[in-house]
């Protein structure tokens, strides 16, 4: 029931922050997530993607704007309204005991991770950044090689739902090592290319 309460807290509190929003004074991630914590609410980055598009399936024209900094913000909204948020529920320490803790998850399909004792490396965008910590989450480890270019190292991963979310980048995210992890995402386009010629 606790955890219930948490996420129909948490669209609320992200639906307002929207509302607050215009094409000149954007929400960053970070932003959402250290509001969300002040209410004591635990989010990844993943759970506020799904929020931002149910949001949106309700009619709310969100949008997110490159550079420097990058946000969301809420497409039409020229009259910045003031953000009025409900107060803090004090909380005991049992009651916090009681609550159910937020799962903190990734988007790898778990039975993709071919060896969690070998890694993966990939380079990537900046501007993709947000989506690839919300694909990888925790179970990664990210550096950045410089302003423009990133790395992220991962448990070894292969198959049809790692490959899907790799060609949605858009040629972003690349697998730079091991060549047969490179190879074998290669063979896989090969093969879904195969089954279209002659069309």
């Amino acid at each position: 029931m606790a955890k219930s309460h948490n996420q129909k807290a948490k669209i609320l509190i992200l639906e307002q922050m929207l509302c607050s929003t215009g094409e000149n004074c954007v929400v960053t991630m970070q932003e959402i997530l250290e509001r969300l914590t002040e209410y004591g609410i635990r989010a990844e980055r993943k759970s506020i993607y799904d929020d931002i598009e149910a949001l949106r399936d309700f009619g709310m024209d969100i949008r997110f704007r490159r550079g420097k900094p990058g946000g969301y913000y809420l497409a039409g909204n020229t009259e910045i309204k003031s953000s009025v948020l409900p107060e803090k529920e004090t909380v005991s320490e049992s009651q916090k005991a009681e609550k159910e803790p937020e799962v903190v998850s990734s988007g790898i399909h778990p039975d993709e991770i071919q060896d969690m004792s070998k890694t993966m490396k990939l380079h990537y965008k900046s501007e993709r950044r947000d989506e690839v910590e919300a694909y990888f989450g925790t179970r990664a480890e990210y550096k950045e090689k410089d302003s423009n270019e990133l790395t992220v190292i991962v448990p070894l991963t292969a198959g049809p739902y790692f490959y899907g979310w790799l060609t949605a980048m858009n040629g972003d995210v690349r697998i730079s090592k091991p060549k047969k992890a490179a190879a074998a995402y290669r063979d896989y386009l090969k093969s879904l290319a195969r089954e279209y010629k002659g069309i």
